[in-house]
């Protein structure tokens, strides 16, 4: 397998994270979208979206971070990050799409591409109406989560599933922009457990060095 990808990303934690705590052999390639990497016509062929990560197997293409999380969740089915029994499944797969649906595309995402994806692409400054939009609607989707994790020691219940590992990958950062995690004692407990995992931390120091590196480049 071969995973494209933006290493500075931090929708790129849970992906490299699931494929250490997996074992899994993957060779990466960098895509650099501050250099315009993902708009190479070799690129393109692979993510017509202009987007990282992709993943290749073979003649086997996927994109989209949640798919590629539940495709590498099924090479170790024995695990149960990506659970097989249906309803179980549905239950991850709900919790998949607010992620990427609400969480990220109309609260996180808002903040995060308006304070950093810009600054990436060169798309100018941010938004500060934007950022305000984004903000709020954090404050009422993180509050849909913390009722959900209300009793439960995961998000779906008793076991880590690829849906903490997408949930997660928000909080880092969103701490760092200054979105009040802070008031759902909830998800500061369940981040911490992710927190705790060396495959985690190794995944998450990957991003915030590819990070702090990006920043530390003159721009061009």
């Amino acid at each position: 397998m071969k995973l494209y990808a933006f290493p500075a990303s931090s929708r790129l934690v849970a992906i490299n994270a699931l494929i250490a705590h997996l074992d899994l052999a993957c060779e990466r390639v960098v895509v650099d979208l501050s250099r315009g990497d993902q708009l190479d016509p070799a690129y393109l062929a692979l993510n017509p979206n202009h987007k990282a990560p992709t993943l290749v197997e073979g003649s086997f293409v996927l994109w989209e971070g949640n798919a590629i999380l539940s495709y590498l969740a099924a090479q170790r089915p024995e695990r149960g990050l990506w659970p097989t029994e249906p309803r179980a499944q549905a239950d991850v797969l709900r919790w998949l799409l607010w992620q990427a649906a609400h969480l990220d595309a109309e609260a996180w995402g808002m903040v995060a591409f308006e304070k950093a994806s810009k600054l990436v692409l060169k798309l100018g400054p941010p938004d500060p109406a934007f950022i305000a939009r984004g903000e709020q609607n954090f404050v009422r989707f993180a509050g849909v989560l913390e009722q959900r994790l209300d009793g439960r020691t995961w998000v779906t219940g008793d076991k880590l599933t690829i849906a903490d590992l997408a949930l997660g990958q928000v909080i880092p950062s969103a701490t760092r922009f200054g979105l009040p995690v802070g008031d759902f004692a909830d998800i500061q407990r369940w981040y911490g457990q992710l927190a705790d995992l060396p495959a985690w931390q190794a995944a998450l120091a990957i991003q915030q060095a590819a990070a702090q590196a990006l920043t530390d480049t003159p721009p061009r």
